[in-house]
This record gives structure tokens, C-alpha cells and sequence, in this order.
């Protein structure tokens, strides 16, 4: 963990990026599901290969519930009707992007179902967190990790002052395996969580890596 004292905020918005929320109907899906789920997306939008911009988020259910608990890489995410399929994206490529309405798509060996789509803008909290942020082998220990990522986001003009690191996952490919810590980022200007949630942190944005949400709040971690 890295904890300094707080900067003052700043109120720089820009608007250009946004996530388009899909819901989505379909009884299950991989726990490791990112690179079938690209995968699956390319049949119907191929250019989403080329699109820098575009960013794929994992679909995410609760880590328990009911007494049962998800394994961190192996088996089986059972849908329920509150998930959702969430793809980051440049508004003027919205309309391409919808065209995914009421098509089926196969992640793996799963057929989903794609439904209606809404906007959901930014939203600039001062606390964000991405659940996989790519880390090479010799990175993985914390306080090297932290150290890399302070590296990685002064080049682009930010200096974060509270940074918290948690769980390992991988994320598999055919061509590698991807080692992935959690982050956490508090304490942010405005215009910092706007550009963190826009650009992302690291390799593997559409295998929804280096993606950030905003977070209500750090003080309970």
C-alpha cells in the first residue's frame, strides 16, 4: 500500500469516452471468460480489433452469495438477470456498437444473448479500481508493482498520493498467460479519474484489463 496526503482537486471534464451497457440473458459463462468474450464480439463488430478506444469489461457477478463462494480462475459464473455486458468505447462509435442488440454471441461453449443498451457516462469519483491490471512475473510483488504503476502514471501527468493493491488473477489467451493484480487509486482530482477511467493502465484492454471504475470511497479497505 501506498499512502501520502492529499492534493487538492481539480474539475476538467471531458466526455468523449463512455461505457454502453448491454444486458445480457444467458445461463452461464467462464470464470476466466475474457479472451472467449473478445472472441465472440469480433464475429459481429470485427472492428473492434483496430479500435483503440475500445475497452471490454469482465462481466462481473458478487465474489459470494447464499453461502457460496467463485473460485478466483477456474469453473463456472452463473449468470443471473442483473449482469450485464459492458463495453468502453468513443462516443462516435456508439451507434456501431448497438448493432449488437438482439444478436446471440458464443463465449466459449455458452450462448448469450444480447439485449437493449443504455449510455452510462464517467462518473470522475476520486477513488477508482480496475479488477485486473496487467503486472509482468518480475513485478509481481507489491511494492514493486506499486512502484511500476506510480512510474506509469506520472508520464502521463498524474501522481497519485494512495494506492492499494489486492488479488492475483490470471487471464488466459492462447498465446499467454496474463498475471493481473487488483488497484485501487484514491484521492484523485477530477480530471485524474476522468483520464484513468478513459486511457487505463497497462496492456490487455480488451480483455478488460487496465479498465477503472469509480469507487465510493476507500476508507473501509
Amino acid at each position: 500500500m501506498s499512502w501520502q496526503e492529499s492534493p487538492p482537486k481539480s474539475t476538467n471534464v471531458d466526455c468523449s469516452i463512455v461505457d454502453l451497457v448491454f444486458k445480457i440473458t444467458g445461463q452461464a459463462l467462464p470464470i476466466d471468460h475474457a479472451y472467449a468474450l473478445f472472441q465472440g464480439l469480433v464475429r459481429p463488430l470485427p472492428w473492434i480489433q483496430d479500435d483503440q478506444w475500445l475497452g471490454i469489461h469482465h462481466v462481473h457477478i458478487a465474489e459470494s452469495g447464499n453461502g457460496w463462494i467463485r473460485s478466483d480462475d477456474h469453473g463456472i459464473l452463473q449468470l443471473s438477470g442483473r449482469a450485464r455486458l459492458v463495453v468502453r468505447l468513443h462516443i462516435n462509435m456508439l451507434d456501431s456498437a448497438r448493432l449488437l442488440c438482439g444478436k446471440q454471441i458464443a463465449v466459449d461453449k455458452h450462448i448469450i444473448e444480447i439485449g437493449t443498451a443504455k449510455v452510462r457516462s464517467l462518473n470522475p469519483l476520486d477513488t477508482v479500481s480496475a479488477r485486473h491490471v496487467v503486472a509482468d512475473q518480475e513485478i509481481q510483488d507489491e511494492t514493486r508493482f506499486l512502484q511500476w504503476v506510480n512510474e506509469q502514471l506520472k508520464v502521463v501527468g498524474i501522481t497519485p498520493t494512495k494506492l492499494l493493491c489486492g488479488k492475483t488473477r490470471l487471464v488466459h489467451t492462447p498465446a499467454r498467460i496474463l498475471q493481473t493484480r487488483s488497484l485501487m487509486i484514491a484521492d484523485l482530482k477530477t480530471g485524474e479519474s476522468l483520464a484513468l477511467q478513459q486511457f487505463g493502465l497497462g496492456e490487455g484492454r480488451k480483455l478488460g484489463c487496465g479498465l477503472f471504475l469509480p469507487h465510493r470511497g476507500i476508507d473501509a479497505v
